[in-house]
């Protein structure tokens, strides 16, 4: 993947499927990447299974960061 590669992640279940590829394509451990977020295994966890409970977005900005990766809003109307 380029580092300019925008990854779908319009569902909660995309954004879990991105978050676990990123995280397995770093070679890190659902622990590792807990811990260098601050949240916890579980909380990890929650998010590469889609859960909503707990998931707040300060938590998933900082797993995001520790991924190197970034989340963008775009307006859908503008591409109509």
């Amino acid at each position: 993947m380029t580092a300019d590669q925008v990854l779908n992640a319009r569902s909660l279940t995309r954004l879990a499927a991105v978050a676990r590829r990123l995280r397995l394509e770093r070679g890190l451990s659902q622990a590792d990447l807990a811990g260098a977020a601050g949240v916890s295994r579980q909380w990890i966890i929650n998010l590469e299974q889609g859960r909503t409970e707990g998931l707040e977005v300060g938590r998933l900005m900082r797993v995001l960061d520790e991924l190197d990766a970034s989340l963008a809003v775009r307006d859908d109307r503008e591409s109509l």
